[in-house]
């Protein structure tokens, strides 16, 4: 079956979820925002491939919800890190960008790695160069830009690569 086949039978039920009924119209709804907001990104997202339910795709699932699990938990430190940044009487910080070279490769690890670290608060990814090895990322307070680097590394990148490539 292709992902493609998934993707579209999956979006009515996710739609019908947010909407909050079951009906006929609110399914086909769905459908109809599914294949209008899906079909620029098939390409990226590799829609036309046949996925098998067995192997690779099961064993990921797992990753994928340990992956989501460390993106709560670093939104909610990230939180709290920019909170106390804000709350200071006197604001101490250094923003500036830093160049983050990441291991992966495909367009989905390095969609998933860019958009991790601009849904943590303090960070935003700004810019990819052009071979893909290194993202530039401005953070909030860059006086260690190394920390921030293997904090992307370590603590994001693994995740995104176990759960996505």
């Amino acid at each position: 079956m292709k992902r493609r086949t998934i993707t579209y039978m999956a979006l009515p039920v996710v739609w019908c979820l947010v909407s909050g009924q079951i009906t006929l119209g609110s399914v086909l709804l769905g459908l109809i925002f599914g294949v209008v907001v899906v079909a620029p990104f098939s390409e990226l997202y590799r829609l036309d491939e046949v996925v098998h339910p067995t192997g690779d795709w099961i064993s990921k699932i797992p990753k994928k919800l340990k992956y989501f699990y460390v993106l709560i938990k670093e939104i909610i430190k990230a939180n709290i890190v920019v909170a106390k940044i804000v709350i200071k009487p006197k604001i101490d910080i250094k923003p500036g960008i830093i160049a983050v070279p990441i291991r992966t490769k495909t367009n989905i690890g390095i969609t998933g790695i860019a958009n991790t670290i601009t849904l943590t608060p303090g960070t935003l990814t700004v810019d990819i160069s052009d071979d893909k090895s290194v993202l530039y990322v401005h953070s909030i307070d860059s006086t260690d830009p190394q920390g921030v680097r293997d904090s992307i590394r370590d603590d994001l990148e693994y995740y995104v690569l176990e759960a996505f490539e």
